[in-house]
């Protein structure tokens, strides 16, 4: 993903400006990264089953869980944890992409996640947040495939602030 800075769509206060990285460097993206590669299966893919956050409570609150919807024409945020609901001013969990994003970061993020989903394989972002009193969030994510009981994939992951944090 290439460095963008956008201005806020009108209603939805938020936007960013993100880069993809190659490793992590915050430490709750580098402990759910390890947590992940501790469990994945010989299929090279981590079972939802597995994934328990209570095993990392200090990065609870910043987790997420995302689900395809319609096929992957768009996303749903199954689970977000308090402290970016908090941070980023509104509920989150069990909105779908289009109705949390403009259209552009829509189609940007359900891409996205698309292909951690399609090449089952993490993804670590870096950026900062645009929006009301948000503009100096300065953030990592990781983003990690798992498969659920059913067969299909969603993505597990950690949004994280990076104050006080060397990245």
């Amino acid at each position: 993903m290439a460095m963008e800075t956008k201005t806020p769509a009108a209603g939805t206060g938020i936007d960013y400006s993100v880069v993809e990285i190659d490793e992590p460097a915050h430490p709750h993206c580098r402990t759910l990264l390890a947590y992940w590669k501790a469990r994945l299966q010989p299929d090279g893919m981590m079972l939802r089953s597995d994934f328990n956050p209570l095993d990392m409570p200090q990065a609870m609150g910043g987790m997420f869980v995302v689900e395809p919807v319609d096929g992957g024409t768009d996303m749903r945020y199954r689970l977000v944890g308090s402290e970016n609901e908090r941070r980023l001013g509104r509920k989150f969990t069990g909105e779908l992409f289009t109705d949390s994003y403009s259209p552009e970061m829509a189609a940007e993020q359900i891409a996205f996640h698309n292909r951690i989903i399609e090449t089952k394989r993490p993804a670590c972002l870096r950026g900062r947040f645009i929006g009301v009193d948000l503009e100096h969030v300065h953030y990592e994510a990781i983003y990690l495939p798992v498969r659920t009981e059913a067969g299909g994939v969603q993505v597990i992951g950690g949004l994280y602030d990076l104050a006080g944090h060397k990245a």
